[in-house]
């Protein structure tokens, strides 16, 4: 079994970032406006895991060093002049880490029961829009293109879906916190790959009507992200 990081090597891989990007801006090789090599040959060259170069990037974007831009990559918005002190990075990425616990565990509460209820109610023409979305995921999946909007929109239907109109209205109001969970930053073809695959386990059992088994797809279904999100913190 893996040793556990220590919060003093997580300092140590997230100050080795940054200084990796302050060399290659002092080098000429990055300036602002610029966009980043891409997140795998990065974390081929620091030697760290992608995981933990998404959270720096992450805690990064948040001090309007850098920006994703969505199917287009992620830029330098400025130089990192000013110390950027490691233990403030950690702080940033801890508590960003816990809020998505609490998002997650919000989703664990809320989304099963949504998937049974939509396995009891679900129209056929409201099953075909599932079905021909989860196709479309998977088609953006195979050619390499974002697909956080098939995420979102799988999800609404589903509610739908369930017809309870309390349901759709909390949702409504709470889908851009829900969404942090879907961040560019927390993605990676893995990521894609397990929402595929839960989408289509969920879709089996709103076929055959299971409430029980909808229930049990969409509580794994979310149980895979937050281990694949959080497996190497």
């Amino acid at each position: 079994m893996p040793a556990v990081e220590s919060r003093e090597d997580k300092k140590y891989t997230y100050t080795a970032i940054i200084e990796r990007i302050r060399a290659m801006i002092a080098s000429g090789e990055l300036k602002p406006g610029d966009r980043l090599p891409p997140e795998r040959r990065l974390a081929e060259a620091f030697g760290v895991s992608r995981n933990s170069l998404r959270q720096a990037f992450q805690a990064l974007a948040e001090r309007k060093i850098i920006e994703s831009r969505q199917g287009d990559g992620t830029y330098l918005q400025t130089t990192l002049d000013a110390p950027l002190p490691a233990d403030a990075i950690l702080e940033a990425i801890s508590e960003q880490s816990g809020f998505l616990h609490d998002i997650l565990e919000f989703r664990q509460m809320l989304e099963p029961q949504i998937a049974a209820l939509a396995a009891k109610r679900i129209t056929p023409e409201l099953l075909d829009r599932l079905k021909i979305l989860v196709c479309d995921q998977q088609r953006a999946l195979m050619a390499g293109r974002e697909q956080g909007t098939f995420d979102i929109e799988f999800h609404r239907l589903l509610a739908e879906s369930a017809d309870n109109r309390v349901i759709s209205q909390v949702l409504t109001v709470t889908q851009s916190i829900l969404n942090e969970t879907r961040s560019t930053w927390l993605q990676s073809r893995e990521r894609r790959n397990i929402s595929v695959t839960g989408h289509l386990r969920i879709i089996d059992a709103l076929e055959t009507g299971d409430a029980e088994a909808a229930f049990k797809a969409m509580e794994t279904h979310i149980a895979e992200i937050e281990t694949q999100i959080f497996g190497e913190l």
